[in-house]
């Protein structure tokens, strides 16, 4: 017989699965033992972990930062609190059909689960963070579009790829293919630049390296579209990327 879900209106109560294999249990949201508590736990781990890189959950940024020679993009980071699929990953494949083995289990593999070094984290949490902060990425979306209407001003008709999970911990946020050879795109917010007679300067609190042919950067609508040949002619001094004026393909005002 299924589970019947009594108490699936209760805002105090809420069903966990195993991914809809058929198994699963009630829990509370609030109080102790509950998704709130354990929520408290995984924010202090993960501010803890991370936070010698740079990491504070309370800031909410879109930043690369480098974490034991992988970059994970701090949002990856704040979505590990709250998210159910990594629970319900944990559940299926622990096998756990009660809410006491599951807040044991996940308060005794927390450095498994989130943690950078993880095995669980490296094959099952990292993948879940990095596709559902994708989905969730407009401006990442627009600026992709941007990047292909600005194509085809050149007379190329490109289609955009996504990364794969490896190519996002390079930094990489798209890709295409053009004559056999694959090129690749960063994107990265911007909050202002400055134009010289041979130089431009985008501030952005995003990166920390750039190794990819081109780099995107957005302000609500506007953008700026920088190529980087042989992958090395951008640079980043504090939070600006700077690199020579020849380099740039677009700005606001330079379309």
């Amino acid at each position: 017989m299924k589970y019947l879900k009594l108490f699936e209106d209760n805002e105090q109560t809420v069903y966990l699965d195993d991914l809809g294999r058929g198994h699963g249990f009630y829990t509370k949201k609030y109080g102790d033992k509950s998704i709130s508590s354990l929520n408290i736990k995984i924010k202090n781990y993960i501010n803890k972990t991370y936070g010698k890189f740079g990491y504070n959950y309370n800031q909410h940024l879109n930043k690369d930062l480098n974490v034991g020679g992988k970059f994970i993009n701090t949002q990856y980071i704040d979505k590990m609190v709250n998210n159910y699929t990594i629970f319900k990953n944990v559940i299926l494949l622990n096998k756990i059909t009660n809410e006491d083995d599951f807040y044991d289990y996940m308060e005794l593999h927390f450095d498994d689960i989130y943690g950078y070094n993880g095995s669980f984290f490296n094959r099952e949490s990292l993948p879940i963070l990095i596709n559902s902060s994708r989905k969730g990425n407009i401006n990442e979306k627009k600026s992709l579009e941007r990047f292909v209407q600005y194509a085809k001003t050149k007379g190329l008709n490109i289609v955009t790829q996504s990364p794969t999970n490896s190519e996002d911990i390079d930094g990489i946020d798209g890709k295409f293919t053009h004559n056999g050879r694959i090129f690749t795109i960063q994107i990265k917010p911007f909050t202002s630049y400055v134009m010289s007679e041979d130089k431009i300067r985008v501030r952005s609190v995003g990166s920390v390296s750039v190794n990819t042919d081109y780099l995107v950067l957005y302000n609500n609508d506007s953008y700026i579209i920088l190529k980087n040949p042989e992958r090395r002619s951008i640079s980043i001094e504090s939070d600006n990327f700077i690199t020579s004026k020849s380099n740039v393909l677009e700005t606001p005002e330079y379309i």
